[in-house]
């Protein structure tokens, strides 16, 4: 792949780049939709952009950091905040949704994203593949065009000890794939480090609800042996893989939306990680080898945000390859909501699996209320309470505001004189201590042959993340099976 000449230059205090060049290099993606019969077959929509931002008025819980809409014309198409820090782009075309106002919840987080979305500041600090830095002592959003054809701001950040980075954006306008994100990064260190530099996430890719669940494969090409490859959505499948220069890693297959990171140059070798919960994919570039003439060591990288239309997402499913061909049920036992929970068959391989894993403990052949297999939990003694939860990998359960639910199982005890066994249920939003309501069952004490433990209802507001929990006090065991967490009749 030929290289863009990319030239460092000096923005307040930071080395910045000089990009857009006017004949960029194409990354992979493009060189095989170049290629494509149905990327050739797309019309070509004339559309002259009228970029602005908004200001938005943000009343919700973090109303103290900056928030604008991305606007065409009346249309608003994204979203910039530093809350997230991140820019999202809502749709790809102001064709879709029209007139749709995307009003921010009350509670923002990843778990509510309408479209794609891609970071502001580098490195992350969400994930263990990057190496560590100091912490920010600055960070800054600036528009250097905020209306017109394009749409262009940048970010700059610095760090203790002398680490700084920058990045630019460049919104625009193509006339087969729509709105297209141009971004390059840089980063500067006194010492070499692996950066997560990016991380691409959409909106419904990690969701418990199966009719909330958008796109069922993560694909990504090319890996060192050339090929393009795909894994389902399952918390049994998260790969890390090396990819080739031009690498890219998107969401397919949907209509009208098929969001795509495609890396266009980077001054260093690059891997893919699928983070464990949210799907979302860590594009984190290896420590770079040398000092440049400053004395530092520095990352640099272009890329861009795109969207492929379905037909053509089709084409590129048809050409990539499963990444890992097992078959039959893997190791871990899961969860699904809206359905009994029985425990008898583990999350299967080559499948899209709704749901998590637990966490710590597994599923065994003992006394079970149906079938062979139930998950059992030993006490830890008098006044002392043991649980178990399905959050050791895959969505996280959601809970809507609007709706009524149970949580039940089956139980069975024995031995537990000093304590008991019950069900509880938390809502949380940003972490699984952050707990908002808690709610539980009855609690089973002594020896009991299996009984139905439940409890009826309604998520705090701003639909929380359900934490579901099952609980043992004292000494002896509590046997749990057939748990479910299903919606019922308010």
């Amino acid at each position: 792949m030929p290289n863009a000449v990319i030239l460092p230059a000096v923005c307040g205090g930071l080395i910045v780049l000089n990009f857009w060049p006017v004949l960029a290099p194409a990354g992979e993606l493009q060189n095989i939709l170049d290629k494509s019969k149905a990327f050739a077959a797309l019309p070509r929509l004339k559309h002259t952009p009228a970029f602005r931002v908004e200001r938005v008025e943000y009343a919700g819980h973090a109303k103290e950091k900056e928030w604008y809409y991305i606007c065409d014309g009346d249309e608003r198409i994204g979203l910039i905040t530093t809350w997230l820090n991140h820019v999202e782009l809502f749709r790809f075309s102001p064709e879709v949704d029209k007139g749709a106002k995307y009003e921010i919840p009350e509670v923002y987080h990843w778990a509510n994203l309408i479209g794609a979305r891609l970071p502001l500041q580098l490195p992350l600090q969400m994930c263990g593949y990057h190496s560590p830095v100091p912490p920010s002592t600055s960070f800054k959003l600036a528009f250097t065009k905020d209306r017109g054809e394009t749409l262009e701001f940048k970010t700059e950040q610095s760090h203790q000890d002398g680490y700084s980075g920058s990045t630019e954006f460049r919104l625009a306008w193509d006339e087969r794939l729509g709105y297209v994100l141009n971004c390059m990064s840089h980063f500067a260190m006194p010492q070499p480090r692996q950066i997560e530099f990016n991380n691409l996430l959409a909106g419904g890719v990690c969701e418990s609800r199966d009719d909330r669940k958008r796109w069922q494969k993560t694909m990504r090409g090319r890996l060192l042996d050339g090929r393009i490859s795909f894994v389902h959505h399952s918390p049994v499948n998260i790969p890390v893989d090396e990819v080739q220069a031009g690498g890219f890693v998107g969401f397919v297959t949907e209509e009208e939306m098929n969001p795509f990171m495609e890396m266009i140059e980077t001054s260093g070798p690059v891997f893919f990680a699928t983070c464990s919960q949210w799907y979302d994919q860590h594009i984190v570039m290896k420590a770079p080898q040398a000092k440049e003439a400053d004395g530092l060591y520095h990352l640099r990288a272009r890329y861009r945000l795109l969207s492929v239309p379905g037909a053509v997402a089709r084409d590129l499913e048809a050409m990539a390859a499963v990444r890992d061909a097992a078959t039959g049920e893997s190791s871990k036992a899961g969860f699904l909501q809206n359905k009994v929970n029985d425990f008898e068959t583990f999350v299967p391989h080559g499948k899209v699996y709704n749901g998590p894993i637990w966490r710590h403990i597994n599923a065994t052949e003992g006394p079970a209320h149906s079938g062979t297999k139930s998950i059992a939990l030993g006490g830890l003694g008098p006044g002392k309470v043991k649980t178990a939860s399905p959050i050791g990998g895959g969505p996280a359960v959601y809970g809507e505001s609007s709706k009524r639910y149970r949580l039940a199982a089956w139980v069975k005890t024995q031995g537990l004189e000093d304590g008991g066994a019950w069900l509880q249920v938390d809502d949380v939003f940003f972490n699984w201590e952050d707990v908002k309501a808690t709610r539980r069952t009855e609690k089973l004490t002594g020896d009991h042959d299996w009984t139905r433990l439940e409890v009826d209802f309604t998520p705090s507001p701003n639909d929380p993340f359900l934490l579901i929990k099952l609980c043992v006090e004292g000494t002896g065991t509590a046997w749990f099976d057939d748990l479910e967490l299903v919606e019922v009749a308010r």
